[in-house]
């Protein structure tokens, strides 16, 4: 079988080429090597506009979005009954993943669902240089500084606890995560 030699084009028509492929295509291109990974860095892709966070205790999810149009969704789930297609290295944490259709993919966190979380979200900031927008509800969640890694730096940051979390635990989020443009703090005591 031939293979068509795509990283050995020049940067030109392979930034052409990238232009006319999907969230989805780009993202599957970025995570077959790394020399294809930092191509994909290098090129300043038009359409995702930010990245969406969002945790509770029912889900978790990544979606790379273009204003309000979702481009690419990742759910992370924790239960162990789903069956997984393939197994990806994604910043260095192999993960299994489940490809549904279109641009959604399904990600087993049953272990350590912060750092399959990182992972992602670390590889979609490399790849596409957006900034994140997380929505965070720790309502009944164990140990949720846990996440606080995740996104240390983001441009809106939604807080949303309506009961488990002090006002100690909350200046300590405060403290931790950088908020660059708008952040929404709410508590069951405020």
């Amino acid at each position: 079988m031939l293979y068509f030699p795509f990283l050995k084009l020049p940067f030109l028509p392979i930034q052409n080429i990238v232009h006319n492929l999907s969230c989805t295509e780009i993202i599957e291109l970025s995570l077959c090597s790394r020399r294809s990974k930092r191509l994909m860095q290098r090129i300043r892709h038009p359409e995702p506009t930010h990245i969406q966070i969002i945790i509770d205790q029912y889900r978790m999810y990544v979606a790379l979005r273009n204003g309000i149009k979702q481009c690419l969704f990742w759910s992370i789930r924790t239960e162990s009954h789903i069956k997984y297609n393939r197994v990806d290295t994604i910043e260095n944490v192999r993960v299994r993943v489940l490809k549904l259709t279109g641009p959604n993919f399904m990600i087993d966190g049953t272990h350590e669902p912060e750092t399959v979380l990182k992972a992602l979200v670390d590889h979609l900031k490399d790849v596409f240089k957006v900034p994140l927008e997380v929505n965070f509800k720790p309502y009944k969640m164990e140990n949720f500084f846990r996440f606080l890694p995740v996104f240390p730096v983001c441009k809106r940051f939604y807080f949303h606890a309506t009961e488990g979390v002090s006002e100690e635990e909350l200046k300590y989020v405060k403290d931790n995560v950088v908020v660059e443009q708008q952040a929404y703090y709410y508590t069951a005591d405020n």
